[in-house]
């Protein structure tokens, strides 16, 4: 005796697709969250190298608040607060310059996909050492 299989491939469609819906946007969720990070992650390495380019302590600070500020608005993320902190305390010849970028992302457009929360906090540190045979005024 042998089945009538006619309609299983359209039960086998109705079954697969939401399967391949959500596979499809965990994926997108996870590649959302990968770009914002390394946008936070740019602004800080540019804010600390725009602090080291300078010839002070005031300078960087500013340079590289600026510089950071500047990245995350050319890079597109959506911050909900954004916070930048320079520390040039070793601003001398071989001393160092660190730029700490934290930002309040906005990841609504992704919330709801796997483990991707609606808004979510990346902070990141970036250390440049400033030249040793540099002069300072």
């Amino acid at each position: 005796m042998k089945r009538d299989e006619r309609g299983a491939m359209a039960i086998e469609v109705v079954i697969l697709t939401p399967a391949l819906v959500a596979a499809i946007m965990v994926i997108a969720g996870g590649a959302r969250y990968v770009d914002a990070r390394g946008q936070v992650n740019g602004a800080a390495y540019a804010a600390a190298r725009a602090a080291s380019l300078t010839t002070n302590q005031e300078a960087a600070v500013q340079a590289g608040t600026k510089a950071a500020e500047q990245s995350m608005s050319r890079r597109g993320l959506a911050c909900a607060s954004l916070l930048v902190s320079v520390d040039a305390g070793d601003f001398n010849p071989g001393g160092d310059v660190s730029a700490t970028v934290t930002c309040v992302a906005d990841l609504s457009d992704v919330a709801g996909v796997g483990a991707i929360p609606g808004s979510k906090t990346f902070r990141f540190t970036a250390v440049v050492p400033l030249e040793e045979h540099r002069d300072f005024p």
